[in-house]
């Protein structure tokens, strides 16, 4: 009869040395610090130089990849609950935003009535979070030239008129589409 698994909580590993002997216990070989270095020789403080994004060096290892927060207007545009969260992103110290905000490219598209839509009409807006979190990270961290923000689509779309209703592997309930969502016309 074999032994059941154990499932140990990570939470539950009180020291460096409870830790150790769990990877070993795992047959697991991962190297580990006795002590956190604090300031700026803690290797998250590092940049990240071997890769540069449009010519920006990343200045730490920290980084946000939030999704959208569902708290935009009902237009797609931004809301007061949204530009806390960006002001937020700029004093946490991370230095890569990776997709700031979920955004959809069209109305119909959206995951929710409240995200975020990257349009002409919300333009000015969506420049205005920009600044929010530059703002409070050259307030807090001193210079913006090693923060690096990103953009990026939410990866859904809602049923395109006409479209037929169906369930299949690739679709969940409603015909949504969970994944790369192909141009009606093609």
């Amino acid at each position: 009869m074999t032994t059941p698994f154990k499932l140990t909580r990570v939470a539950s590993l009180k020291t460096v040395a409870d830790f150790r002997a769990h990877c070993a216990n795992l047959g697991v070989d991962l190297p580990l610090e006795d002590t956190i270095e604090a300031g700026a020789g803690n290797p998250l403080s590092q940049p990240i130089g071997r890769t540069k994004v449009n010519g920006k060096t990343i200045g730490n290892r920290i980084a946000i990849h939030p999704m959208e927060g569902w708290d935009g207007t009902t237009t797609g545009g931004i809301s007061e609950e949204m530009k806390r969260r960006w002001q937020r992103f700029g004093a946490s110290g991370a230095k890569l935003i990776c997709g700031a905000e979920a955004m959809a490219v069209r109305a119909d598209g959206r995951a929710n009535m409240n995200q975020l839509i990257i349009n002409e009409e919300n333009q000015a807006g969506i420049t205005e979070l920009v600044g929010i979190l530059k703002a409070e990270h050259l307030a807090r961290w001193g210079s913006v030239d090693d923060l690096v923000i990103g953009f990026r689509s939410h990866g859904r779309a809602r049923r395109w008129p006409g479209e037929h209703e169906s369930v299949d592997h690739q679709r969940g309930e409603s015909g949504r589409h969970h994944g790369t969502r192909r141009h009606p016309q093609g």
